[in-house]
C-alpha cells in the first residue's frame, strides 16, 4: 500500500492539543466474533501454534510539547525475541519513537536494541510491555515530516493515522487488530476499516499504517457510487455547505471509477479539515492518500466559488492515486515522474470533464505549470526523471517533479494519440494495465513502454528517454 501527497506552498502554524489525557487501545487477539464484524478477524487454523496478541494504549504526556506516550503489551506464546518495526517509509516522514523501553509483566527490565527501523526485545518467551513517546508536530510542508505526521488531537476532535503512532509487529500475530478509541465516546467514530461504536477492526497488522480514523466534531455524509461506499467527514464552518462539497467529491469519484472501469476498494473515507499550516500567500490546500482514506486540508477562508475551481484538483489527484501509485505501484523513486506527473495531468482532466473547471481555467492552469517549469532554476541540470532522486525539501525540486511530470504525461498522451491515429490515450494504457493486474502490479519505465507498444504497435522508449532523461528537453520546448 502506498501513501502519497499533493500540495502547494505553506509555512508553520501550530495545532493546539487538548490538555486532558487521551487513551487509545489496540488489541490483536484470536477471538471468534458472533457479530457482523467477525468476518474481518481470521480464525486460528486447527492444530496450528497459537500466535501472540498485542494491546496498545496511548495517553497525552505533555500537551505543551505535543507529546504522547504509547504503551503496548504482548501476550500469548512469544519467541525468544519480539520484534517491532516502523511502518514502511512511503516518501515522507517516519514515526520516530523516543525513549523506547521494554519490561516483563512483573516490571523486570528487558533488553531492547534497535537495528535500523526494527526494535528487538529479548523477551525470552515471556509476556512483555513496551513504551515510547511520540511528538505530534507539523513542520514546513517541504520537509519530509509533513507527509508522515497528520495525527491531530485537540479539544474538539481527533484525527488518527496509524503510521504516525504505532510500531507494528515484525513477526506474525493472531487475528485482526481491534482498536478501541475513547477520545469522544459520545460522538460517532468513522474510519477506513470496519467500525462499530468506538471500536475499529483493522484486518491485518500490515494495514495498520494506512488506517485513518476520525471522531469528535465531524459531520458525516454517505453515498454509494458504482458499488463503492463513500463517507465524508467534515469539520468546521465553510463558505459552502456539506452537500455542495460532497457533490463535487461524488462527481470526481464517479468519473475516475469510470475511467478505470472499477474501483480498487469498496469503501473510502474523505476527511475535510482546516489546513493548520500557513503559506506565503495565505492558507493553502494539501492532500494525502492513505489507502482507503483521503485527507483533504483546505484553506479555512476558501471561497464558495473555488468549489468549481482548480483547488478541487486536490480531490481528483488523491483519488487517482488509488490506481496510479497504489495498484500501479512505482518500482522506485526514479519512476515518480510518472506516478505524480500522470496523476497531476489527469486530476485536471477530470475537473474539466466534469465541468468543475472551464476550458479557460484549465488552459490557465496549464500555462502556469508550463511557465513555472521553464523558469525553474534547476531546469538546465536536472532531468525530470531525476527530480525525485534529489532533495525534495527543495521547492524547486518539488516543482520540477510535479510540473515536469505533468508536461511529460501530456506529451506521452499526445504521442499515443498520434501513433494510434486518434484511437487511444494514455489513460487507455493505464486502464489496460490495471485490468490485467487486479491485485496490483509494480511498474517502471520499461513496463510502461512495453504496455504502450502492445496497444499502439510502436516503440515509445526513444521518445521517453529524451523526454525524461535529458535536461531542458527540447521536446517540451518545441511543444
Amino acid at each position: 500500500m502506498s501513501m502519497s501527497a499533493s500540495f502547494l506552498e505553506y509555512e508553520l502554524h501550530e495545532i493546539p492539543l487538548m490538555k486532558h489525557k487521551i487513551r487509545i487501545k489496540t488489541i490483536i487477539f484470536p477471538l471468534v466474533f458472533t457479530s457482523a464484524l467477525s468476518a474481518a478477524v481470521p480464525l486460528l487454523v486447527s492444530g496450528a501454534r497459537p500466535l501472540p496478541f498485542l494491546e496498545y494504549s496511548i495517553e497525552m504526556k505533555d500537551p505543551r510539547l505535543d507529546l504522547i506516550t504509547v504503551t503496548g503489551t504482548m501476550r500469548g506464546l512469544l519467541g525468544e525475541e519480539t520484534r517491532l518495526k516502523i511502518s514502511p517509509d512511503n516518501g515522507g516522514g517516519k514515526l520516530d519513537p523516543i525513549g523506547f523501553a521494554a519490561c516483563g509483566t512483573d516490571r523486570s527490565p528487558m533488553e531492547a536494541k534497535r537495528e535500523g527501523d526494527i526494535w528487538i526485545i529479548g523477551s525470552g518467551g515471556k509476556e512483555l510491555t513496551f513504551s515510547y513517546d511520540v511528538v505530534l508536530t507539523v513542520e514546513d510542508r517541504y520537509l519530509p515530516e509533513i507527509r508522515g505526521m497528520m495525527t491531530l488531537v485537540d479539544s474538539e476532535r481527533s484525527r488518527i493515522t496509524g503510521r504516525d503512532i504505532f510500531l507494528v509487529p515484525a513477526d506474525e500475530v493472531s487475528g485482526g487488530i481491534i482498536i478501541d478509541i475513547g477520545l469522544f465516546p459520545d460522538r460517532e467514530l468513522r474510519a477506513t476499516c470496519l467500525s462499530n461504536g468506538n471500536r475499529l477492526i483493522v484486518p491485518e497488522a500490515s494495514s495498520l499504517d494506512v488506517m485513518l480514523a476520525v471522531s469528535g466534531e465531524y459531520r458525516y455524509s454517505e453515498a454509494r457510487i458504482a458499488d463503492t461506499d463513500l463517507v465524508l467527514a467534515i469539520a468546521g464552518e465553510w463558505a459552502f455547505d456539506d452537500g455542495e462539497f460532497f457533490d463535487v467529491v461524488k462527481n470526481i469519484v464517479g468519473r475516475e471509477i469510470d475511467m478505470f472501469g472499477s474501483s480498487p476498494r469498496k469503501k473510502y473515507l474523505f476527511v475535510c479539515d482546516r489546513n493548520p499550516v500557513r503559506g506565503s500567500k495565505g492558507y493553502d490546500f494539501y492532500g494525502v492518500h492513505y489507502g482507503g482514506g483521503m485527507l483533504l486540508l483546505f484553506d479555512s477562508k476558501i471561497d464558495r466559488s473555488q468549489l468549481y475551481g482548480t483547488p478541487m484538483a486536490i480531490i481528483s489527484h488523491e483519488f487517482f492515486h488509488n490506481w496510479n501509485g497504489e495498484f500501479l505501484a512505482p518500482a522506485s523513486d526514479s519512476f515518480s515522474w510518472f506516478t505524480e506527473g500522470a496523476t497531476v495531468f489527469y486530476s485536471y482532466q477530470v475537473l474539466l470533464q466534469e465541468r468543475i473547471i472551464s476550458e479557460e481555467q484549465y488552459l490557465e492552469k496549464r500555462r502556469v505549470i508550463e511557465q513555472r517549469y521553464f523558469d525553474n532554476p534547476e531546469l538546465a541540470c536536472v532531468p525530470i526523471g531525476d527530480a525525485c532522486n534529489s532533495d525534495l525539501s527543495d521547492k524547486d525540486m518539488v516543482n520540477m517533479l510535479y510540473d515536469g511530470g505533468f508536461l511529460a504525461a501530456e506529451a506521452i498522451d499526445g504521442w499515443i494519440l498520434e501513433k494510434s491515429g486518434g484511437k487511444y490515450h494514455l489513460i487507455d494504457i493505464m486502464r489496460s494495465i490495471y485490468q490485467k493486474n487486479p491485485g496490483g502490479v509494480v511498474i517502471d519505465e520499461e513496463y510502461l513502454c512495453l504496455s504502450i507498444g502492445e496497444v499502439v504497435g510502436s516503440d515509445i522508449s526513444p521518445f521517453i528517454r529524451e523526454l525524461i532523461h535529458t535536461s531542458a528537453t527540447a521536446i517540451l520546448a518545441s511543444s
